[in-house]
């Protein structure tokens, strides 16, 4: 979820590195574990959603979350060290 959001809150747009998964619908109101009904959002958002729907809240989602495309396992290795740049392709 945080590497198909870029890392980014999907209610601000702003950089989240620390945020966490929110459920658009909260589980406790029947809301799913799907690709579909989950985003990255900063904590402090997720926070003050808590359990509450985004119209309650007043938040809108910049995009609509979607199910990720296929990516080549090798697009999902992250870097440690700078001589491995040499095995990896953009």
């Amino acid at each position: 979820i945080r590497d198909r959001d870029g890392h980014r809150c999907q209610y601000t747009g702003k950089p989240a590195p620390d945020g966490n998964v929110d459920h658009v619908v909260p589980r406790s109101r029947g809301g799913r574990d799907t690709w579909e009904n989950l985003v990255w959002s900063s904590r402090k958002i997720n926070s003050k959603k808590g359990n509450k729907l985004n119209e309650e809240v007043g938040l809108k989602l910049l995009q609509k979350p979607r199910v990720p495309g296929e990516q080549p396992f090798c697009a999902t290795v992250k870097p440690e060290h700078d001589d491995w740049q040499m095995f990896l392709h953009d």
